[in-house]
């Protein structure tokens, strides 16, 4: 039988025209399962909430690269708020985005990729570098190695290095073994101790104790290396002093992380106490001690942010943009002001508290939010406020505006208008 040319082109053109697109997962879970099933990696592209849905990546209409991922990785794409992702999240210390991030199947992280506005060529060799990191040792397998002779301080070494380089900042347990197996005198040397203090020892702990014992080779770090690592090195000893005070809900902890920080700034304690303050809620906040957190939040809030006038943080806001050299101090940006404000008010509202007086108190905080940064996640705080204080015309209002300010900037509003089924159907 003579098939013509034409009809053998109508035939596979479906399918042509399928393998120049990028096929997605519907979840997570189904990206891993197919990996698994496929023997493939997945490739998750990380979007910000708050994405524009109109925005696409050119790349993935470019048959090259939709060909080429297609063939080594299962793709799924989502945003920073997927809750299925918070694992992960965590534990790999992903704290920007947009951003790539290659998986195992198993979910263990092996190369990951800021460059979400990379041209074709870059993006490219991106695939190729994810490509040549999935044979590296895993992590799983580093571990399963130590763990046969812990003893071996190569092999501990091998585990830290790995863990580092997947991003894993939370190294200070292995850290402390490592700092228990060198002698006296390595402590002496310079490269030994800047690796341990990028491990992030905790606080006090054997690790910290041993390096901070040596106060030439300290010092001399804290003026030698670029401003990037000593600020990396600050927040990882303060972040994993801080997880584990979480984890163990132990207040001296946390009270260690809150004086590392205010001590940086003994020349400043104006500065100096706001980050002690924002510490302690944080750890308060977490382990759900209400009653401290309600007492610290009201009192540092109205000082530190509401006693700071709007004209004020304007001018900050246009300094930050037009003069790129200025170095502004940590959580004193234009933009940590309605972030902040923002933010402790959903903690009192989702506190589930009844105290009227603090739900007031929050709903004043939420207006200045607003007042400074009138986005779609501000107004559905003072919604669900006003819906706490059995103010329900407001609430609704509120958030209706939430839905016309997300629709207005490209947004999704799916989110928003869930929440406003809610208070309709509750107030019928």
């Amino acid at each position: 039988m003579k098939i013509s040319l034409s009809l053998l082109i109508l035939f596979f053109l479906p399918s042509i025209l399928l393998a120049q697109k990028l096929h997605y997962s519907s979840s997570l879970y189904h990206a891993l399962q197919s990996a698994r099933y496929l023997k493939k990696d997945v490739l998750v592209i990380i979007k910000s909430e708050n994405t524009n849905r109109e925005k696409q990546n050119l790349l993935f209409n470019d048959p090259e690269i939709v060909n080429k991922v297609n063939a080594h990785f299962i793709s799924y794409e989502t945003n920073y708020g997927d809750t299925t992702l918070k694992s992960i999240i965590q534990y790999y210390n992903i704290q920007n985005c947009p951003t790539y991030i290659f998986l195992h199947s198993d979910m263990e992280l092996f190369y990951r990729s800021l460059e979400s506005e990379a041209p074709k060529e870059q993006f490219l060799d991106i695939l190729k570098q994810a490509e040549e990191a999935s044979q590296e040792t895993t992590i799983k397998r580093a571990k399963e190695d130590y763990l046969q002779d812990t003893s071996d301080i190569t092999k501990l070494k091998r585990l830290i290095n790995i863990l580092k380089k997947r991003g894993v900042t939370n190294n200070a347990y292995y850290i402390e073994q490592y700092a228990k197996k060198l002698s006296p005198a390595s402590f002496n040397d310079y490269q030994t101790i800047l690796y341990i203090l990028e491990a992030g020892p905790i606080i006090n702990g054997i690790a910290y104790r041993k390096v901070f014992a040596n106060r030439v080779i300290i010092d001399s770090i804290f003026r030698k290396e670029p401003e990037q690592t000593r600020a990396f090195i600050l927040n990882v000893i303060s972040n994993n002093t801080m997880f584990t005070a979480i984890k163990t809900i132990c207040l001296a902890d946390a009270q260690n992380t809150a004086n590392f920080h205010k001590n940086q700034w003994q020349n400043n304690q104006f500065n100096g106490q706001k980050i002690y303050n924002e510490k302690m809620l944080f750890y308060y906040n977490a382990v759900k001690d209400t009653s401290s957190y309600f007492k610290l939040a009201t009192h540092h809030y109205d000082k530190y942010y509401m006693g700071i006038g709007i004209d004020s943080i304007e001018n900050l806001k246009l300094l930050e943009r037009t003069d790129s050299t200025s170095r502004f101090k940590p959580g004193w940006k234009a933009k940590s002001f309605p972030d902040g404000l923002n933010e402790v008010a959903w903690n009192f509202y989702s506190s589930g508290t009844k105290n009227r007086e603090q739900l007031l108190k929050a709903v004043k905080w939420s207006k200045r939010s607003i007042k400074l940064d009138p986005n779609p996640n501000n107004f559905d705080t003072l919604a669900h406020l006003f819906y706490s204080l059995q103010n329900f015309k407001k609430a609704i209002k509120t958030q209706e505006t939430a839905i016309n300010t997300a629709k207005i900037n490209g947004f999704p509003t799916d989110a928003f208008s869930k929440n406003l089924l809610k208070m309709k159907s509750k107030t019928l």
